[in-house]
């Protein structure tokens, strides 16, 4: 059996105000070719699918292609909703996107038995998929009731009650069939885009262990992190990765899919492929001195540019944005590195029309530089939640 896994699209993101969205087009286009060329049975697609709740109607428009093109070449997919999609808005669709072979698991639904999706390929052989999407705390309370557990030890239990709902799962699997589990979310050791494994305090809350995936796992499809790489020895668990370079944190990162060749009850090979599609992003870091020569330098550089300019503390530099601009137009971002005292407030005028993430990131690219994927994941959740508690009481 042949899998494809990917993950991560974020239809619908835009890196400093530059629409991604042709991009990420051609790069669904190009793991379609893949999934005809390397013979895929089946696609899984571990979430994010979009980059927001509400993403624009040309974000749909090619992730739903995506999936269309799929079914013309009579390959069926698994999907799961990630922390950044609206779960509610794909649950709704998911009777739709059935018609194409997408089998969607957006919610935790009441019976749990659903979690667990079954694909017979075209070779006879049979795909058993443990598939749990993003669950925040709050979501998981409801998994607390519905496993007749105590949801106030769960409350502080997330990890425990990630365990026990994968295991729960994991009794689907099923002898004589490949058995794989698909997760969005944290695992323990993971390594964010250009930053150090996740060991803070404040991330551990939300993250899983990998010796938690139940006996019989021989994939674990996992999305959330967008650095391709694997996890741990006990189980097969990799993350693909985005499918583009999303924002400068992620520059210099080969972006993949995985080809899975796997049969029942035996280890699954894991192939990275790497994708061509996107712009290369890169941050240019120079002083004030060797700042034109740098610039220079840089025109012949085709992909997205950020550029960072360090300065002794009293320096001002007037006019900075524009004098690199006059030189390479194509600039998507232009930060002065230096003292804390010596950034000015952001004016109005250029915090207008930013959604609440863009100016978090903005707040703390001035105070610590990129903001981590656990961090950021941490602040939408926060963000959802807010806005859930805001519907919740309207409808009341």
């Amino acid at each position: 059996m042949r899998v494809l896994h990917t993950a991560d699209f974020h239809a619908g993101r835009t890196t400093r105000g530059y629409d991604r969205t042709p991009e990420l087009q051609d790069a669904l286009t190009e793991i379609v070719a893949l999934a005809r060329s390397e013979r895929a049975d089946a696609v899984l697609v571990s979430g994010d699918l979009f980059d927001a709740v509400n993403p624009p109607a040309a974000a749909e428009g090619i992730v739903y292609e995506f999936f269309l093109r799929l079914k013309e070449l009579g390959i069926p997919s698994v999907v799961i909703a990630g922390n950044h999609d609206s779960a509610s808005r794909l649950s709704g669709l998911s009777g739709l996107l059935g018609w194409v072979g997408v089998q969607m698991v957006a919610e935790l639904p009441t019976d749990l038995g659903q979690l667990t999706r079954t694909i017979e390929t075209r070779g006879g052989e049979r795909l058993v998929v443990g598939a749990i999407p993003f669950l925040s705390e709050r979501r998981l309370l409801r998994a607390a009731d519905l496993l007749g557990q105590d949801v106030g030890a769960w409350r502080q239990k997330f990890r425990d009650g990630m365990g026990q709902l994968m295991d729960y799962v994991g009794r689907s699997y099923q002898p004589g069939a490949v058995n794989m589990m698909m997760l969005h979310t944290t695992l323990d050791g993971a390594k964010p885009s250009g930053q150090r494994s996740i060991t803070l305090d404040l991330s551990k809350t939300y993250t899983v262990s990998g010796m938690q995936f139940p006996a019989g796992t021989q994939y674990a499809a996992l999305g959330h992190v967008h650095k391709p790489q694997q996890i741990g020895d006990a189980v097969s668990a990799h993350y693909p990765g985005s499918i583009i370079q999303l924002d400068f944190g992620e520059g210099g990162e080969q972006k993949q899919v995985n080809l899975i060749e796997v049969t029942a009850g035996r280890p699954a090979s894991v192939t990275p492929i790497e994708l061509s599609s996107g712009h290369e992003l890169r941050t240019l870091r120079v002083t004030h001195d060797n700042l034109e020569r740098k610039l220079d330098e840089a025109r012949s550089f085709q992909g997205l540019l950020k550029v960072v300019v360090s300065a002794p503390a009293g320096t001002a530099l007037p006019g900075l944005k524009a004098q690199v601009l006059s030189v390479l137009p194509g600039v998507l971002a232009v930060e002065l590195d230096a003292p804390t005292d010596l950034i000015e407030k952001t004016p109005f005028a250029e915090r207008e029309g930013l959604s609440r993430l863009e100016l978090f990131e903005n707040y703390y690219r001035r105070k610590s530089g990129e903001l981590p994927d656990a961090l950021r994941a941490a602040f939408l959740e926060a963000q959802g939640a807010v806005r859930q508690d805001a519907a919740e009481q309207v409808e009341a």
